[in-house]
């Protein structure tokens, strides 16, 4: 079967097409300058020899730059262009080049969502930071808050300037022990003491003075009832009670006697003189009942404004 010499690879024609018109061209050249050096001789010319081996190798060399040359840098790029890659055709380039500018886009969107992805997380350590600082600040508010809640409990049962209890907490206590004695069917005695001519003691010595006196009788008062039962408070002041569970008018009167004399042998502070003490004293029994806790505050207290207008320096009893 005939094989033309155009479908063989271009790599390997190019070269051997190249080496057969350099061939014919060697021959050629000679011949045709030989023909042309005969017929200047036939002319009259001489030196015929020497003239045809000059003109062949001036037209070989001319052929050689001119024609040959180019031809073999021709045969070289058309072989560079057989080993290049294929390119791809209109059709194919468009896809890829689309493809390749979805991926940057693809690309541009992952690196934005790592940016914000950060700041999030950046944003939501610091929430936390905020957060713990805020739940410490709010421990630390609900432990004061709670302090001062129980301060203003205490506060709301103690005197203040004495510490004994005020009489908002005396009188729920009054009521409380009140049921219990009649319930139990026991005793309970009441017992009001007022400091006599504290007036002009606050005149004479000055309110600092005044206050540390209220103050020392608050602590001997203290020192007297000192059972869990008993409950001593200020109603307001130079004027106190005494609660004293337990007690018929007997046992109270014999200790509020003895509180009497302590306190003419009080020394006072910085030795301002001395205070005497009138008391009424009541006291609910079986045998001498009360309609109510108010009833048997009243009548130690009806008890002590008699002592007062009796001549002060007493204890006075109820009726």
């Amino acid at each position: 079967m005939h094989t033309d010499s155009a479908a063989e690879p271009l790599d390997r024609a190019m070269p051997r097409r190249l080496g057969s018109l350099r061939l014919r061209l060697t021959l050629a050249v000679p011949l045709l300058t030989a023909a042309i050096v005969a017929a200047f001789e036939w002319s009259g010319g001489g030196h015929a020899v020497w003239l045809v081996l000059l003109l062949s190798a001036a037209q070989l060399l001319l052929i050689e730059l001119w024609l040959l040359r180019p031809l073999r840098q021709l045969a070289a790029g058309c072989e560079a262009m057989e080993s290049a890659p294929v390119p791809l055709t209109p059709g194919e380039a468009a896809p890829v080049a689309g493809l390749a500018l979805e991926l940057d886009r693809i690309g541009h969107a992952m690196r934005r969502a790592r940016g914000s992805l950060w700041q999030q997380d950046q944003d939501a350590r610091e929430l936390r930071r905020e957060l713990a600082q805020q739940r410490t600040l709010l421990e630390q508010a609900h432990a004061a808050l709670e302090a001062n809640q129980r301060e203003l409990a205490s506060l709301a049962r103690i005197d203040a300037l004495t510490g004994l209890t005020n009489p908002r907490a005396f009188d729920e206590t009054l009521r409380r022990e009140f049921k219990r004695a009649q319930r139990q069917r026991g005793l309970l005695a009441v017992a009001v003491l007022d400091l006599d001519n504290f007036k002009q003691f606050n005149l004479a010595h000055g309110t600092a003075a005044g206050d540390a006196a209220l103050q020392r009788v608050a602590a001997l008062l203290n020192e007297r009832f000192k059972r869990d039962t008993d409950v001593v408070a200020r109603l307001g002041g130079e004027e106190f009670v005494a609660l004293l569970p337990g007690f018929g008018m007997a046992e109270a009167q014999g200790v509020l006697e003895s509180l009497r004399d302590e306190l003419r042998e009080l020394r006072l502070p910085d030795g301002v003189g001395s205070l005497t003490l009138s008391v009424g004293l009541a006291a609910a029994s079986p045998a001498h009942p009360y309609l109510s806790a108010q009833a048997l505050l009243q009548a130690a207290d009806e008890a002590l404004y008699i002592a007062k207008h009796a001549g002060r320096d007493r204890l006075s009893l109820a009726a």
